[in-house]
């Protein structure tokens, strides 16, 4: 690069031009540096509510990026404003700057591509039904219960025998595996190869911590640092000590330019293919493309304004142009998630506010939660929105792309959580089914309960508290291996997902004691395990519950009493989540 050194009389500092432009440049620096410290800053403190989404962008990441983009935009209204000042003043700025500014874009990217691959695969592994929670009874039957040669035998006949043989095992107890994803039934080597590379995503995740990508970023800014140093040492025109404004020739900005040509012809364009077909809910492919497109265009600008215009260059220089990086770059990887995040958290507001979902802090029994909440007024806006989103539950198609926007979101594990819940409803009423088969008592009994059924008419022991594996019942297990498992499928499209367990049973069965519904001892393994994979604040698949709500739960799986409304709370958390949370951001991108 080279500056023409012969000054154009009317630019010479002192002249009216060269005061009007450094005035005019000066009024412009002011306006940008309280445009950014006002956005970055509420960009911090906004962040800090969960419901923004906004921390799930890596805030400090984005602290970081803004820092050097506004270290870029200085150097170029600088420059603007008075064009031959410090060289060495260009030259850090110049380097630390867009070195801070790319390396945070590239590590955000890889944060984001890292998290949003482990939300997908395990959304693909683990969905419990194709499609929608409230599938089809032949669907089901077929995919989950006869269907498929997945099991390694040989043979399905699709008979009810054959079907039960699969979800129970020889001891009687469910199959924890055996309620997995359609993927699993119908191709098996598939579902390997989906598990294998979850797992490598999973290992990539210790790298995607603040920690270590600010370790990562904190060592390319002492490379900047030291490959600046070395230059002032080094280069006459860019030293501390005489101080030079006549950059003759600019050969300083050389390796820091080889660095950001490397950054937008390779490593950005390598990672926009990679995230290209995602479903980009935090805009990173956005960010990617605004930063690439823009920081080829401005370089080849300033090059041919530095290199080919150089009159042109003494009115308005070319590196000027750099601010332009820099502003975009604010204006997309802060304002516009920014502005987007309080419009959401203003519709989930209102939405939570007037919900029949919302829950109080002190969450009551499911039945009566449902019935104060009814009776609470609510705009007609809210409730058709929230009766979309229930029918959207319980439709193929609208879930099956719901549960993949989910995912894109993070929040495969909510997801995940409710079809679990699903399949446990599922396998209640199965088992109620052919419990009651078993001990002849009438559908409607006066006072009906698992803990009334134990054993072939026995009663339970230990007033009903501790339902544990290793007291099966084989009789219950023999009468269900004997039953029509068709039932199974069709308990899907009994009730549907805003339905607890408990009301379930009590719309079937009116009669029965709601302080006696206890899950059934075949039961107590899958409870254990949703507990562990989605309360347990310790697990990485956990739904993030409120605090009284997971120590609720805990307290009783402890106890082992395991009431069939033992997960109802955390169950109505969920939905409020899905619904205020991501079916928010899912129909404004719609």
């Amino acid at each position: 690069m080279a500056d023409d050194t012969e000054i154009l009389p009317d630019w010479v500092r002192g002249t009216p031009n060269y005061r009007t432009r450094a005035y005019v440049v000066m009024g412009v620096g002011l306006a940008y540096l309280l445009f950014v410290l006002v956005t970055t800053a509420m960009f911090i403190v906004v962040a800090r509510n969960k419901r923004s989404g906004l921390e799930k962008r890596s805030a400090k990441l984005v602290l970081f990026q803004a820092l050097g983009c506004y270290l870029v935009g200085v150097d170029g209204l600088v420059t603007a404003a008075l064009n031959n000042w410090a060289c060495f003043g260009k030259l850090w700025l110049f380097n630390v700057g867009f070195v801070m500014s790319l390396a945070a874009m590239s590590a955000r990217a890889f944060h984001l591509f890292v998290v949003y691959r482990v939300h997908e695969l395990a959304s693909r592994l683990s969905s419990k039904v194709p499609g929608a929670i409230a599938a089809s009874g032949n669907s089901i039957q077929s995919q989950q219960l006869g269907g498929g040669d997945g099991d390694g035998d040989g043979e399905s006949d699709g008979s009810a025998s054959s079907a039960a043989h699969q979800l129970i095992d020889s001891a009687g107890m469910i199959k924890p595996g055996r309620l997995g994803s359609a993927i699993s039934r119908s191709n098996p080597h598939e579902r390997i190869r989906l598990e294998q590379r979850l797992r490598k995503y999973r290992r990539l995740l210790r790298f995607t911590t603040d920690r270590v990508l600010l370790v990562y970023l904190g060592l390319l800014l002492l490379f900047a640092i030291a490959l600046t140093l070395v230059i002032n040492a080094t280069d006459k025109q860019f030293a501390l000590r005489p101080v030079n404004i006549v950059c003759e020739f600019m050969w300083g900005f050389i390796p820091c330019l080889a660095i950001i040509v490397v950054y937008l012809f390779v490593v950005f364009p390598v990672i926009l293919w990679r995230v290209w077909r995602n479903n980009d809910a935090y805009g990173i492919r956005n960010d990617l493309i605004v930063c690439d497109t823009v920081g080829i265009l401005v370089m080849i600008t300033t090059l041919v304004w530095v290199l080919r215009l150089h009159e042109t260059q003494q009115i308005w220089p070319g590196l000027s142009f750099i601010w332009v990086y820099a502003l975009f770059i604010h204006i997309s990887s802060v304002l516009v998630p920014l502005v987007h995040s309080i419009n959401h958290m203003r519709r989930a507001n209102d939405d939570s506010a007037a919900s029949d979902a919302a829950i109080p802090a002190s969450a009551s029994a499911p039945v009566a939660l449902f019935l104060a909440t009814q009776q609470r007024p609510r705009p007609a806006g809210v409730s058709r929105r929230r009766a979309e989103f229930n029918g959207m539950l319980d439709s193929a198609s609208d879930y099956h792309k719901f549960r993949q926007f989910a995912a894109s979101c993070f929040c495969s594990e909510l997801t995940s959580f409710i079809e679990e819940y699903q399949v446990l409803k599922s396998l209640v009423l199965v088992l109620l089914d052919h419990q009651i088969a078993k001990s002849g008592n009438s559908p409607h009994a006066k006072s009906l309960g698992f803990s009334a059924l134990d054993s072939a008419g026995e009663k339970q022991d230990s007033g009903g508290a501790g339902l544990r594996p290793n007291r099966l019942s084989q009789s219950i297990a023999e009468s269900i291996l004997s039953q029509d498992m068709v039932a199974f499928a069709e308990s899907f499209q009994r009730t549907g997902v805003t339905v607890s367990i408990l009301d379930t049973v009590n719309d079937k069965y009116p009669g029965t004691n709601p302080e006696e519904l206890v899950f059934p001892k075949q039961l107590a393994a899958k409870v254990l395990a949703i507990h562990s994979e989605f309360v347990d604040p310790a697990s990485l698949t956990s739904v993030n519950a409120s605090p009284h709500v997971v120590r609720k739960i805990s307290a009783r799986i402890d106890s082992g009493y395991y009431h069939v409304s033992i997960f109802d709370d955390i169950k109505d958390e969920v939905l409020l989540m899905l619904y205020s949370d991501v079916y928010t951001r899912y129909i404004a991108k719609k």
